[in-house]
């Protein structure tokens, strides 16, 4: 334990604290504040490609599929963060955004919203029920934090998340803001739910988006190398150890802790579906569609997620 620099009170040590509390003080660990900065300060190129989305929407999907449209299957990297950096987390992990990558055009994972994201490049916003992603958090973040399973409820992890663990707020407010840049050209909405059930209609979309010339080879190729499958064999491809190992010290995990003792993968065995949000407790359904209610019906109009789906579909 120590003194709060700021504040003077005892900082409480880890043992004295509840997982739910454990989590959220990792979690703020995770990047510090120069590298927020830098990361949002960052001068992209128009023709860079920012996958903004909030967390378990489909980022690391998307991501493999811009980088393999850009590549024609390029998979010779040890962590996807190694040829697609995270914005935010790149001064922290030692990355320099302004560097080339290895094929172009150069790509970017966010979970920044509209206004606080590096403004200039391209930009695919990715989407998916509020209440799969929330379940798709709740498996992920704890462990992320090295938080043992079960330890948080689903009930706790929801009013925790979203009221304000997250670094990325609400998944209401984050909707809504990029769907004000909806008519944006620079701007594409894809529907995590569209992907399963069309992913080469989506892919073909993103690849005319990114400027990408699309012939019948790269086309297989990205598909192959995208599919649930081929991204599950290869699941330490996806899992994030590399940014881990470089931010495990600031977010305080104990010394002895091997990544992998409770599981981070993007690609689980049993994940990437959907419709798993309909077994949440009553309590936890009412309390996400009240949210969705007082923010996204309040601000656009949208009765549900179904809604929004359905108007994404009517997008360019």
């Amino acid at each position: 334990m120590g003194i709060c620099a700021s504040c003077g009170e005892r900082e409480r040590a880890d043992s004295e604290l509840s997982p739910i509390e454990l989590m959220g003080r990792r979690n703020k660990g995770m990047h510090s504040e120069a590298s927020t900065l830098y990361g949002r300060a960052f001068k992209p190129r128009p023709s860079d490609i920012f996958v903004c989305t909030y967390p378990k929407c489909g980022t690391t999907w998307v991501t493999q599929i811009c980088h393999q449209l850009r590549s024609r299957g390029h998979m010779e990297f040890d962590e996807i963060f190694e040829v697609c950096p995270w914005d935010v987390l790149a001064k922290d992990c030692g990355v320099n955004l302004d560097d080339d990558q290895v094929a172009n055009p150069r790509v970017f994972k966010s979970h920044e919203k509209y206004p606080d994201v590096a403004k200039g490049a391209k930009y695919i916003h990715v989407c998916r029920d509020p209440e799969d992603a929330f379940m798709s958090f709740y498996r992920f973040l704890p462990a992320w934090a090295a938080i043992p399973p079960d330890a948080i409820s689903e009930e706790e992890f929801a009013r925790a998340v979203f009221g304000g663990v997250s670094h990325s707020g609400g998944i209401w407010d984050f909707y809504v803001e990029w769907w004000e840049m909806r008519n944006d050209p620079n701007v594409l909405w894809v529907c995590y739910e569209d992907l399963r059930e069309d992913l080469e209609k989506q892919v073909r979309r993103i690849a005319s988006f990114m400027e990408v010339p699309m012939d019948d080879d790269l086309l297989q190729i990205t598909l192959k190398n995208s599919s649930f499958n081929f991204m599950q064999e290869r699941s330490s491809q996806f899992d994030e150890h590399v940014v881990f190992s470089k931010v495990r010290d600031s977010m305080g995990i104990p010394k002895d802790y091997v990544f992998g003792d409770v599981e981070v993968s993007k690609v689980r065995k049993s994940g990437g579906t959907t419709g798993e949000g309909k077994k949440l407790s009553p309590a936890i359904s009412q309390m996400l569609g009240k949210r969705w209610e007082n923010t996204v019906k309040a601000k656009i109009g949208f009765e549900d997620y179904a809604a929004l789906r359905a108007a994404v579909s009517g997008l360019k």
